[in-house]
């Protein structure tokens, strides 16, 4: 860890792998957050262009080309699936310029999705660029799965044999001859495991700990009480595929009106042709959410003692009629002097500045709502409203390409009992992750709850696994050949699979970031060396708690505030770094670790709190627990754009 064994002008092994690790959470989340800004998917590269010679987003391209564009069935869509529908779609989302969290005062949904799904995607990203070593001395053990020590070593030896061994094929041969988890081998019982606590404790951070975990529920609850579940059930229980897959698209894709006829008939063109049953169901719960917001936005301009009609007629037009640039100087402006984003805005128009504490807070929660507001209305029209429909295009192109194995499918698996499984699945989730208990003594649900949800319902998973390896082998066939070159790209002699990929395949980032670390002056050799160190005892500090963690919900002590998964704290710091508006008029900047940004967020669109304070209390222990991540932006600053540049990037 330290570095006094080692030249200034060297890294060793360890401390190289600590930079790359440094480096990849960075740059993951640079790239995933580049997408709100317009014209970003005009800069990726393959599938989306062919004619550019580099990529703004090296990492993604890298396990899109790697993992996403090999996957079955997915392979065969056609150009127009990622040129046009998939692209558009994006594109449009970003010119909507959705809103900021610095502007709102909370963390969105958005941003938790953005930080989760960057948090998680940098492993595999890691994994494939820097290579899984292999240990020579590999062997099997015995592994309880109610130990923990067990389940953790059992993971490290599947990963070993997944990547290097034969386990690929043993676990495909035992899958098609039983569906009891209890017949597999012990390596894959400890892994099984271990992946059903990191599952559980991934949903109970996400839908309990997280202050948008009501919110989310909320949004998953009235979508699962929309779906036709019975009908689509019913549907799928007719013999010939062809009329199968035709009448489920028509349940959720059809529009029937008289512009989508005369659209059909060449007597129009371009006309609104209304909606389809999932774009109903996303516009209708959007819906819902959008009258609540306005609701309360309307009583605070009917409020007696509120903000003048004047200054909140100028935060409307702020948000509709000012212009990106705009927006971002005055959060530049509040951020710099300390000024609250509402009182940056009057002092930027002609309105007086000068409103009393409850006046100010009043207005602030006006802006949130009314960008709330908004932010719907943008993603209803871009999902629901556009013409031409890019999103049911891109259905109905994706279900062409996967028509030949959803055929397998049908013919290995009752789909039918397949959703009825998955309908009880998301019913008892929704159930357990509402407090439970008395009235006055209800409790939140604990990472052992969702465990016991996984447990209950895992047969379904298997039972519909081992029909498919059983009674198709030319899906098996498929989907094998897919796993093993996927698992070949985390091998030290990886060769990536034939694709446009801009991603240089002689690509050595471990040595290249060396070789640009002994170029730094010594002063800068120093600074980067210091972080390196703080961050690998960061880094080793992290997983001995994740170890204990998993440890204490193993043997079900129901102790641990969250479940386990180095994951967790790196998806956690980058919601915690998010900078907040000052609550203020003057005030310094917030920021998402903020206990007034927490509370706020919790704070679901009809104005009611939710939970009793034990989820806010959990959170606070949780955050006490985890190792604190250093401060590395002096390393950011002198290797990031060199990193980026090694691995294809401008």
């Amino acid at each position: 860890m330290a570095t006094s064994d080692t030249s200034p002008a060297t890294l060793s092994p360890e401390q190289s792998s600590t930079l790359f690790d440094i480096l990849t959470h960075y740059e993951t989340y640079r790239e995933v957050e580049a997408f709100k800004q317009p014209g970003a998917i005009h800069a990726y590269g393959p599938p989306f262009q062919d004619d550019r010679s580099s990529t703004n987003s090296p990492v993604l391209q890298i396990l899109l080309s790697k993992f996403v564009l090999q996957l079955p069935g997915l392979r065969d869509v056609s150009p127009s699936f990622w040129k046009t529908q998939v692209a558009d779609l994006i594109d449009e989302l970003c010119e909507a310029e959705l809103s900021e969290s610095y502007d709102k005062g909370v963390l969105g949904i958005r941003k938790t999705l953005a930080t989760a799904v960057s948090a998680l995607i940098e492993y595999p990203a890691r994994g494939s660029l820097g290579a899984f070593p292999e240990k020579k001395d590999r062997k099997r053990g015995e592994y309880d799965t109610k130990n923990s020590d067990d389940v953790l070593q059992a993971w490290q030896d599947c990963l070993q044999e997944i990547v290097y061994g034969d386990l690929i094929q043993e676990l495909f041969s035992k899958a098609a001859e039983t569906d009891d988890l209890e017949q597999h081998a012990g390596i894959v019982r400890g892994m099984h495991e271990f992946v059903v606590v990191n599952l559980a404790s991934f949903m109970h951070y996400t839908l309990v700990l997280s202050p948008e975990g009501p919110a989310l529920l909320r949004m998953i609850g009235s979508v699962h009480g929309l779906l036709p579940y019975s009908v689509i059930r019913q549907t799928l229980k007719v013999g010939n595929v062809a009329t199968m897959i035709s009448g489920v698209m028509r349940i959720m894709l059809a529009k029937v009106s008289v512009s989508a006829v005369t659209n059909w008939m060449g007597l129009s063109s371009g006309a609104d042709e209304g909606m389809n049953l999932l774009q109903q169901i996303i516009s209708q719960v959007l819906g819902w959410e959008k009258r609540e917001l306005k609701s309360r936005a309307t009583k605070i301009e009917k409020a007696k003692d509120g903000p003048p009609k004047a200054v909140l007629k100028e935060l409307n037009d702020w948000i509709a009629t000012r212009s990106r640039a705009e927006h971002e100087e005055a959060r530049r402006q509040s951020k710099e002097q300390g000024h609250s984003i509402v009182t940056i805005i009057l002092a930027l128009s002609s309105q007086p500045a000068e409103l009393s504490e409850k006046q100010h807070t009043q207005a602030l929660e006006y802006l949130t709502l009314t960008l709330g507001v908004r932010d719907r209305q943008e993603i209803i029209r871009v999902l629901c409203s556009r013409n031409p429909d890019h999103l049911t295009v891109a259905i109905r192109d994706g279900v062409d390409a996967y028509t030949p194995m959803i055929r397998d499918v049908h013919q290995a698996v009752n789909l039918s009992d397949t959703v009825w499984d998955f309908e009880r699945f998301l019913t008892d989730m929704l159930k357990i992750s509402k407090p439970q208990g008395k009235k006055g003594e209800e409790k939140p649900p604990a990472v052992e709850d969702f465990v016991d949800l996984l447990h209950r319902h895992q047969s379904s998973s298997h039972k519909f696994i081992h029909q498919v390896c059983k009674n198709s082998k030319p899906l098996v066939e498929t989907w094998k050949a897919y796993v093993n070159t996927a698992a070949a790209q985390f091998r030290a002699d990886a060769k990536a699979p034939k694709s446009n990929s801009l991603i240089p395949e002689s690509a050595a980032p471990s040595r290249q970031l060396s070789e640009a670390f002994s170029k730094l002056s010594p002063k800068d050799q120093e600074a980067v060396a210091s972080e390196i160190s703080a961050y690998t005892t960061y880094l080793h500090d992290l997983h001995a708690a994740s170890a204990t963690r998993i440890g204490s919900i193993i043997r079900r002590d129901y102790s641990a505030p969250f479940g386990p998964g180095a994951y967790l704290a790196r998806w956690q710091q980058l919601m915690d770094a998010t900078a907040v508006t000052p609550a203020a008029p003057k005030g310094e900047v917030r920021f998402g670790s903020s206990k007034s940004v927490r509370d706020e967020a919790r704070t679901d669109v009809d104005g009611e709190t939710a939970g009793d304070g034990k989820e806010v209390k959990a959170m606070d222990d949780a955050e006490d627990s985890t190792p604190k991540m250093p401060d590395v932006r002096k390393t950011i600053e002198l290797l990031g754009e060199r990193f980026r540049e090694i691995l294809g990037g401008p």
